[in-house]
């Protein structure tokens, strides 16, 4: 995963920082880092662990003094993130919404 230096992929430098799974502490395959989203000064990194199929989600960002590296576990597949990041976010209206149902002392008649 890390042999094509090319200066757009600066991003997979970083990438050695998450090269185990924080769940089963195997090594990642060199496969199970998947780019999803590319944006100006941040990568969207998702890797499923090839032992215990745990997900991850990382974001590396370009800083002007080199790189930042955020992530978490997750129970969303590759499939699931791309999905999700394609809708529309909430509205207010939707939040509040929501707020009301989950505040609801009907909430678990309705599930």
């Amino acid at each position: 995963m890390l042999a094509n230096k090319k200066k757009g992929d600066s991003w997979r430098k970083s990438l050695k920082l998450i090269s185990y799974c924080p769940v089963c502490g195997r090594d990642y395959k060199s496969e199970a880092g998947r780019l999803f989203i590319k944006e100006s000064d941040a990568r969207f990194v998702h890797f499923t662990c090839h032992h215990c199929q745990t997900h991850f989600m990382a974001m590396v960002m370009m800083m002007p003094k080199g790189m930042s590296t955020v992530g978490m576990v997750t129970d969303l597949s590759l499939k699931d993130v791309q999905k999700l990041y394609k809708m529309s976010p909430l509205t207010i209206d939707e939040m509040i919404e929501g707020h009301k149902m989950l505040n609801s002392p009907d909430f678990l008649k309705l599930l």
